[in-house]
């Protein structure tokens, strides 16, 4: 299991590139192909998989042609939904006003 802590911010790129050629290749994809499929162009996909920075819209694109959102929540799990956050929707909640009711204010 990789310590990520320990990474630099450039290693993890670089980790994170080498993992998503792994998952290309096991998925039998070229990098013309993933780029075809992801609408992105072949060099924004050896980009990636050299651990350069990419927008996030790219990296989304990438992971939807590969099928690989069934990690997602393991990675960002939902929040939940805490007792201080009910009450505060709770709070928020609006009233819409009558035209009788401001008037009477």
């Amino acid at each position: 299991m990789q310590d990520w802590y320990q990474l630099t911010d450039f290693e993890i790129l670089a980790e994170i590139g080498n993992r998503m050629k792994a998952f290309r290749i096991s998925k039998n994809f070229t990098q013309q192909a993933l780029a075809e499929r992801s609408g992105l162009n072949r060099s924004t996909i050896r980009d990636l998989e050299n651990g350069k920075p990419l927008n996030m819209l790219s990296i989304i694109q990438v992971f939807r042609s590969l099928d690989m959102f069934s990690k997602m929540d393991e990675l960002l799990p939902g929040a939940e939904n805490s007792p201080v956050m009910a009450s505060q929707q709770v709070m928020r909640k609006r009233v819409k006003l009558s035209k009788k009711d401001i008037i009477e204010k």
